[in-house]
């Protein structure tokens, strides 16, 4: 694995800097000069040796709440193709396939009958969900039957390259996906080493995944299609959209939409069997299964990812490292542009600064880069647990305030570090998480929450030393382009800097240019690094159940009622008919949640008379492509609030 490495110039390290310059003066101001830039923009990592130690494997964070379910019962006819099996090599493919889409149907109430034939398709009542799992091979008959479905007002769940092959498994084309998801052009991307897609916030395969949440796939061919807006997109490891190669910019990798009838389609461009991991495998049929919802008709809803309705998250944090002074500066400009910041302090570097403190608290929070800048990943948990202790006090007593955040060096953690800063007091971590998601990420340690939030956008550090960058310009750049991409999943964007890197100087305008921009865009949540933990920990304990508005208000609970029924809790739950449904919405018993919003899938759409009510009172609403986001407001501990519709 590769050396960790230590950020922090230290005294020792410049005295030897300055040595060499006094050795090598012979040479004159021209290696004055470049010992002034190397200064700047050495790797200090790369040269200061720190013991290389190998850290385990994390478990796996939480899972978002899958969305809850009261079955609902819908007719689904799925088709079953003896010539299409045929294709595959491996004889077992096509059957496990097809049981597996099947058990999918009918884990949300469908009624599932396998048909096989032309009469059948031709049979298709308007009411029938058609699923065509993995169908290339179709004849120009049974496409038309199908079709003449869709113009009835029936939908389709189909998927990969259905159609693509006549009757005889002959090339086609790729004309019938087209048909089927409204697509001017379909590509096959090439088959790739790394192959991911990526599911933002806000769309009706949204539900159940965080926002960005990165599904990886074993290579293998898949389709696409160009689309502008939130989208599923085919993406590179760090979330970006990696589109075919030929130029055409086809990213989509999975769509739903309305047919002029009236019905639904949900298309999804790759074959279910090749997700790389099982947790990846459980991913992609919560895709799926939202999918099914959406033709199905069944609405869903889900809590907002962020309070208020906001679009997405926005932090700005600095590690306190060399150079601690110039951390005054950049909370002041915080200060000026009216956004708070989150402060990582290596402790042992400031702790004799009392003014520095009180600046740094006046602009925001104040968090731990733990004492020394040394790595904590892999150190037994005693180790960890005395320098942790270390940092959490020496914080605590600098700024008279416990510190909640820590920021560990390195930006790596393990299962030690968790359980630890649990108990030394924190509870929450901000560090990379390998770009799995855009969101943050809950973990139980002992029973105990914890939240890491992860950083996915390039720093000073990256852009300046990684990226040999000169000019305060390329910061900028960076920071405005990781943030709009950020702002297009939905999550959480992290603008971090180094007081060394950083500075004083021109650098700092990135900052400026960035909340300039979140704030004329209006849909971000500029915060403090413990409020979006405070909050995305209790949004994942929120909890969400549709009654009959007639029994919404007896004794009944229920919650208990679905749990009876065997339905499983979660951040979302699919939604009958509106007209006589309610939604209770229910804060975590041991704390209360600010500014929840839920957001409602409606398949069929909104209709024309309708007014969302929250307890009993009507309530503006926001309509979006595929439904509308209702605000709830604030719950305290154990609060519960109806959502009704009339």
């Amino acid at each position: 694995m590769p050396r960790r490495r230590d950020p922090i110039p230290r005294a020792r390290a410049a005295g030897h800097w300055l040595l060499g310059i006094f050795l090598l003066g012979l040479l004159g101001a021209a290696v004055v000069s470049a010992g002034v830039i190397l200064w700047e923009t050495l790797d200090f990592r790369q040269v200061v040796r720190t013991s290389e130690v190998e850290v385990g494997p994390l478990p796996a964070p939480e899972p978002p709440q899958a969305p809850a379910s009261r079955r609902e019962a819908f007719s689904a006819r799925l088709f079953r193709s003896e010539r299409t099996g045929a294709l595959f090599p491996d004889a077992s493919h096509y059957p496990r396939s097809v049981a597996r889409w099947r058990n999918l149907t009918e884990s949300l109430g469908g009624t599932v009958v396998e048909i096989g034939s032309l009469e059948e398709l031709r049979a298709l009542s308007p009411e029938d969900l058609l699923v065509l799992p993995e169908a290339p091979c179709l004849s120009s008959r049974e496409l038309a039957a199908i079709r003449d479905h869709l113009e009835a007002g029936g939908s389709l769940v189909s998927n990969w390259a259905v159609g693509a092959r006549d009757q005889e498994c002959n090339w086609r084309g790729w004309q019938t996906v087209a048909e089927f998801t409204d697509a001017a052009e379909v590509r096959e991307l090439a088959v790739r080493e790394a192959l991911f897609l990526t599911v933002p916030g806000g769309t009706p395969l949204s539900p159940g995944l965080d926002p960005g949440t990165r599904i990886e796939f074993r290579p293998a061919p898949v389709l696409a299609f160009r689309a502008s807006g939130p989208r599923v997109y085919w993406s590179d490891w760090a979330l970006n959209p990696a589109p075919d190669e030929s130029g055409g910019g086809a990213d989509v990798a999975a769509t739903v939409t309305r047919t002029d009838s009236g019905g639904r389609t949900a298309w999804f461009g790759f074959q279910l069997s090749h997700a790389a991991t099982p947790l990846d495998s459980a991913r992609l049929d919560r895709l799926v299964q939202n999918g099914i919802r959406w033709a199905a008709a069944q609405p869903t809803v889900s809590v907002a990812p962020w309070p208020e309705g906001k679009r997405a998250a926005l932090l700005f944090v600095e590690d306190v490292e060399a150079e601690h002074e110039n951390a005054a500066v950049l909370a002041d400009l915080l200060k000026d542009l009216e956004v708070p910041g989150t402060f990582y302090v290596v402790s042992q570097l400031v702790k004799e600064d009392s003014e520095l403190a009180r600046v740094l608290s006046s602009a925001g929070e104040v968090g731990s880069h733990s004492p020394d800048h040394k790595p904590l990943a892999g150190l037994a948990q005693e180790d960890q647990r005395a320098r942790l202790l270390q940092g959490w006090t020496e914080v605590r007593d600098w700024t008279g305030t416990a510190p909640l955040g820590l920021r560990p060096p390195e930006e790596v953690f393990d299962l030690n570090t968790l359980g630890v800063w649990l108990e030394a007091g924190g509870s929450y971590l901000l560090a990379t998480n390998q770009a799995r998601t855009g969101s943050p990420e809950v973990y139980y340690v002992e029973g105990d929450q914890i939240v890491v939030l992860p950083r996915l956008l390039k720093d000073d550090y990256n852009v300046f030393v990684q990226d040999g960058a000169m000019k305060a310009d390329r910061l900028t750049e960076a920071f405005l382009g990781g943030t709009e991409k950020l702002r297009s999943i939905g999550g959480l964007a992290v603008v971090a800097t180094h007081t060394q890197i950083l500075g004083t100087g021109r650098r700092l305008e990135a900052i400026r240019a960035v909340a300039s921009t979140a704030r004329s865009q209006g849909d971000w949540w500029i915060a403090e690094a413990r409020e979006v933990a405070v909050w995305w920990g209790r949004r994942a304990r929120v909890r969400l159940s549709l009654t009959e508005t007639e029994s919404a208000g007896a004794e009944a609970d229920p919650f208990a009622l679905q749990e009876e029924e065997g339905a499983h809790q979660g951040t979302g739950v699919p939604l009958m008919p509106l007209g006589g449904s309610a939604i209770l919405v229910e804060a975590p018993a041991d704390s209360g949640i600010r500014g929840i919003w839920v957001e409602i899938i409606l398949p069929e759409g909104i209709g024309t008379d309708f007014t969302p009510e929250v307890g009993g009172i009507p309530v503006s609403f926001t309509a979006t492509d595929f439904g509308i986001r209702v605000p709830v407001g604030d719950l305290e501990a154990g609060e519960r609030e109806r959502i009704t519709f009339r």
